[in-house]
């Protein structure tokens, strides 16, 4: 197998962007547990994989050491191949081209020798998680690398997350559910008054949890000042994503639209059901333990579905 002691990764945009790669990356990690891995894209949001081992480093690709992979072909041929230099692989995952970075685009300087960019083919019938570890297995297999089947490369773990096998029991764990009513989108968004009823159904049963809203949901946030939540039920605001990401762990019911906290939940190995725009299902549903309800507009979902979604993705009633 090819020795590869260092890797530079690019995977640009939001939260849900990144994790859709995670099984590519943790790909990347198991064919080459000593490899330095680095990565390119959201500071914050890469910090995460950091945590969980899957990269070595996260870079923002605002930082003005790689900006100039960024601009004209100069750039690339002056600063940019300087710093390239110290890497065995280089590879990138993208929905387009308007942000690849030059040493994949062919313009300038040739792109340094392993450098392969994938860029998701939306007729190819497979979602985009999906797309990218295939692509990624078989240029890693071009190399003589070992793979293992998809599933076994969708899990984010972090320091301290314990076997699933030594959680509490089964009941006890899924008495709590994270419900998160937001996303990047409005046009993602299943009405908040829905959500807010599931809670009361799940809390007359017993159940309780937490409502999350972040920087995103600032509107929701004003509507939902006034609310008086259920019994063993409360609002969580603005957690810091290494605390969210904790708290999504194997056990966790956890009910959400479209949105990178949807996608951080799945990695996490939380039971989820998420709500979706049709339109939107076949590329971007969510991996793991994860089911999904859509419709070609989100607000003519009805709770009642919602509700019986999230009963029979656990075998029982919700709370």
């Amino acid at each position: 197998m090819t020795r590869v002691k260092s890797i530079l990764l690019f995977r640009l945009g939001g939260l849900g962007d990144l994790l859709v790669g995670l099984p590519a990356v943790q790909l990347l990690r198991r064919a080459f547990p000593q490899a330095k891995i680095h990565l390119v894209g959201r500071r914050d949001y890469g910090a995460l994989l950091r945590e969980g081992g899957a990269v070595n480093e996260a870079f923002s690709a605002d930082d003005a050491a790689w900006t100039p992979l960024f601009g004209e072909s100069g750039g690339l041929r002056d600063a940019g191949r300087a710093r390239l230099a110290g890497y065995d692989l280089i590879l990138g995952w993208f929905q387009g081209r308007p942000q690849m970075p030059l040493l994949f685009s062919g313009s300038g300087s040739a792109p340094p020798e392993r450098a392969r960019s994938f860029h998701y083919d939306p007729d190819s019938g497979l979602a985009v998680s999906r797309y990218f570890y295939e692509r990624t297995a078989e240029f890693l297999r071009s190399l003589d690398a070992s793979t293992s089947p998809f599933e076994s490369y969708c899990r984010l773990y972090l320091p301290g997350d314990e076997p699933d096998a030594n959680h509490s029991s089964r009941e006890a764990a899924l008495s709590f559910t994270v419900v998160h009513p937001g996303s990047g989108s409005a046009a993602k968004c299943w009405p908040l008054g829905r959500f807010l009823s599931i809670m009361k159904t799940m809390a007359s049963r017993g159940g309780g949890g937490i409502l999350v809203t972040g920087e995103a949901e600032e509107r929701l946030e004003a509507e939902l000042r006034p609310v008086v939540f259920p019994p063993k039920w409360g609002w969580l605001r603005r957690p810091g994503l290494l605390d969210l990401a904790r708290r999504l762990r194997p056990g966790v019911r956890y009910l959400g639209n479209d949105s990178g906290i949807t996608h951080l939940a799945a990695a996490r190995g939380a039971d989820v059901v998420a709500v979706f725009r049709k339109e939107f299902k076949a590329a971007w549903a969510p991996y793991g333990r994860s089911f999904v309800v859509s419709a070609a507009d989100v607000a003519d979902i009805p709770e009642e579905r919602v509700l019986a979604a999230v009963e029979r993705r656990l075998g029982g009633p919700a709370g």
